[in-house]
């Protein structure tokens, strides 16, 4: 058993966790429908992302090569949260949580990042980077659209910062 492997993976099924309830209670706690349901579709694939792990930790556990056949062919979520960029603010909790979702999500592409860079698997490895992908796309598509909603939220103030 590598418990440096082990620790590793233990440490990205947290940060997952942390993420999926962190998405769950957003989407509740938001007023607009389309916001809830992309926060709702992140928690899904936050959870998605424990299951490739728990399935990859019980393998190194058992002492057996990590195979991860049909864990790799998903591809990144398509454009999440169009729908939110028609959607009308119902106050400033959407830009909050968009806020702190990219914070989540630099962080778990860091993580992963890093994790692939200091394990000894190969199919680990690959993983990690799949994940940090993923991860990437994530914040890329919710940069996109806090930079939307924060714009809107001004307009809707009859107030610019600039």
């Amino acid at each position: 058993m590598n418990n440096n492997e082990l620790s590793i993976i233990k440490t990205a099924i947290i940060n997952e966790m942390e993420g999926e309830k962190f998405y769950r209670e957003a989407a509740q706690r938001t007023k607009n429908s389309d916001t809830a349901n992309s926060f709702l579709h992140l928690a899904e694939e936050e959870k998605r992302h424990q299951d490739m792990l728990r399935d990859m930790a019980d393998q190194i556990a058992k002492g057996q090569n990590v195979i991860l056949d049909g864990i790799l062919q998903g591809v990144p979520s398509p454009q999440i949260f169009s729908a939110v960029k028609s959607g009308d603010l119902e106050d400033a909790l959407e830009i909050s949580v968009f806020h702190i979702g990219i914070l989540i999500e630099k962080a778990s592409m860091d993580f992963y990042r890093q994790a692939a860079q200091t394990t000894s698997i190969e199919s680990a490895r690959s993983l990690y980077e799949h994940l940090a992908d993923w991860e990437r796309h994530h914040l890329d598509e919710m940069e996109n659209v806090y930079d939307f909603i924060t714009e809107a939220w001004w307009d809707k103030q009859s107030y610019s910062p600039s």
